[in-house]
C-alpha cells in the first residue's frame, strides 16, 4: 500500500522543517518546496524529495505538486524592513492563489493553510483572543497581516472547491530557524550582559507543537475552520527571564522607555519615506508593544492538539542556535 504525500511549501523555514519531520514521523511521504535545496537543513530522509521553484512560478508549482494528496502552503513572506506592501501581496497572496488554483486542477485531497493568528483580534490575559474576534489595530496597518488577512480571505472563497483549513500560529520559537525569523528575539538576549525589552508581550507557541497541529489538521480538520495554534501568553520581560534560566545566564533586563520606541518609530517612518529599509515604523513599534494573547481553546477541543512548555522550545532553539554558531551579530 503506497503512503499518502503531502506538498510542503516554505520547507527551509522554522515552521516548514519541524512540519516536514513530524510527517516523515507519521509515515507521510514529502515532497519539500524551496528555493534552494543548499539551504535545506533538516535530515536527509528516504520519505523525503526536495524540489526547487517559486511561488510566483506556476509550473515549477505544478511539477512539485503532481501526485501529491495534500498541500500544508507555509511559505510567506515575513520581513517587516521591506518598504513595499505590494511585495508582501505578491507573495503572500498571489503566491497563495498559485499554489491552491494549482491544488484544484491537480485533485488534491485537502489543504491546510498556515495563516498567522493576527488576522483575529487579540485579547488580554482575562479575555484572550480566538477565531471569532475581529482582527484590530494596530496589525490592521501591517503590511504582513493586512496580506496574510486577505490570502485567508480568498482560500476560504475556495472552500466549495477544495477541502480546506487555516492554521493560524502565534510567535513560533523552537530549532531550525534558519534565517532567522522570530528567532532574532531569542538572538536580542541571549548571552548578552544586558538585555534591553519593550512593553507589550506575546503569546508564545512551540514548532514542534504547530507542526503537530498541522498533522492533526490533516486528519481531523473541518473544511472551511481555522485554528488558532497558540500557548503560553508572555510579557517580553517574563520571556527573557525565562531565557536566562535555559542559558544559565544572569542577563540584567532594562525596559525601554515607551517614548523612547516612539521616538524610534517616526525615525524609522522618515527613513522608510527615504527608501532606506529597515524594520523601524510607527506602526511596527505599536505591534511590538501590544499584548497579543490568543487562546487555543478550540484547536485543543477540535483537533486534540497538546502544547508542551514554552521553556522546552526555548531550549531546543538556544541549543540549535548555539550549534550553529548564530548571534544576532552576525545575522544583521
Amino acid at each position: 500500500m503506497s503512503k499518502l504525500k503531502v506538498f510542503v511549501t516554505g520547507a527551509n523555514g522554522l515552521l516548514g522543517t519541524n512540519t516536514i519531520i513530524e510527517l516523515l514521523k507519521e509515515g507521510y511521504e514529502v515532497v519539500g518546496f524551496v528555493r534552494h535545496k543548499k539551504n535545506f537543513v533538516g535530515n536527509i530522509h528516504k520519505d523525503l524529495i526536495l524540489k526547487e521553484g517559486d511561488l510566483l512560478n506556476t509550473p515549477s508549482i505544478e511539477n512539485a505538486i503532481n501526485g501529491c494528496d495534500y498541500v500544508v502552503h507555509a511559505a510567506s513572506m515575513v520581513d517587516p524592513s521591506n518598504l513595499y506592501e505590494k511585495k508582501f501581496f505578491e507573495v503572500n497572496v498571489q503566491g497563495t492563489y498559485n499554489v491552491i488554483e494549482t491544488a484544484i486542477k491537480q485533485g488534491v485531497k485537502k489543504v491546510v493553510y498556515i495563516g498567522t493568528a493576527n488576522v483575529f483580534g487579540f485579547g488580554t490575559l482575562n479575555d484572550l483572543g480566538h477565531e471569532f474576534k475581529q482582527m484590530k489595530p494596530p496589525f490592521t496597518k501591517s503590511y504582513y497581516s493586512k496580506s496574510k488577512k486577505a490570502a485567508q480571505d480568498y482560500i476560504f472563497s475556495k472552500r466549495d472547491e477544495i477541502n480546506i483549513i487555516s492554521i493560524n500560529p502565534t510567535f513560533i520559537i523552537g530549532a531550525y530557524d534558519t534565517r532567522p525569523s522570530s528567532g532574532k528575539l531569542i538572538l536580542h538576549g541571549l548571552n548578552k550582559r544586558i538585555v534591553f525589552y519593550p512593553s507589550g508581550g506575546k503569546s508564545f507557541v512551540n514548532a514542534v507543537d504547530v507542526a503537530k497541529g498541522i498533522v492533526k489538521g490533516i486528519k481531523f480538520g473541518v473544511s472551511g475552520e481555522s485554528y488558532i495554534m497558540s500557548n503560553e501568553n508572555l510579557s517580553y520581560k517574563s520571556f527573557f527571564k525565562l531565557l536566562n534560566e535555559v542559558q544559565e545566564q544572569r542577563s540584567i533586563l532594562i525596559q525601554i522607555p515607551k517614548w523612547l520606541l516612539v521616538f524610534a518609530g517616526y525615525l524609522g517612518d522618515v527613513l522608510r519615506i527615504m527608501r532606506f529599509k529597515t524594520p523601524w515604523s510607527s506602526n511596527n513599534i505599536k505591534v511590538i508593544c501590544t499584548n497579543s494573547f490568543y487562546s487555543n481553546s478550540k484547536s485543543k477541543k477540535e483537533l486534540g492538539t497538546s502544547f508542551s512548555p514554552i521553556k522546552k522550545g526555548l531550549k531546543e532553539a538556544v541549543i540549535w542556535f548555539n550549534t550553529n554558531g548564530y548571534t544576532l551579530k552576525n545575522m544583521s
